[in-house]
């Protein structure tokens, strides 16, 4: 199992757009503002949509491993359980990104 290191590039470029978000939530911490603060809703929609078809994705190459295998045995369960976690590990990295902002959006509400 190797994580994010084994996702594919779509949810790589995923990932990116999601991280995004972060940083305009930390610019927004160290320097508060009206407009900063109106570019993080759409930013946060675009970094959901793109955890959405990550999942979509992994649930495809779930699927995809599934047809292939021929009967339901231990080792296939595994690998199934294998390419699940490793489709799922940028979904979760994409909303610890998004955490992040928004803790981070918290913070500069609290200082402004």
């Amino acid at each position: 199992m190797r994580g994010i290191v084994g996702a594919g590039l779509a949810s790589l470029v995923g990932l990116l757009i999601c991280t995004v978000p972060t940083v305009v939530g930390a610019w927004f911490a160290l320097r508060p503002s009206e407009r900063l603060l109106a570019l993080m809703r759409p930013l946060t929609l675009a970094a959901i949509f793109s955890a959405l078809c990550s999942f979509v994705l992994a649930l495809a190459n779930v699927a995809r491993m599934a047809s292939s295998i021929k009967g339901l045995d231990l080792d296939g369960i595994h690998r199934l359980g294998a390419v699940l976690s490793e489709g799922l590990a940028p979904v979760v990295a994409c909303f610890a990104c998004l955490t992040v902002a928004w803790a981070c959006v918290a913070l500069g509400m609290r200082r402004g």
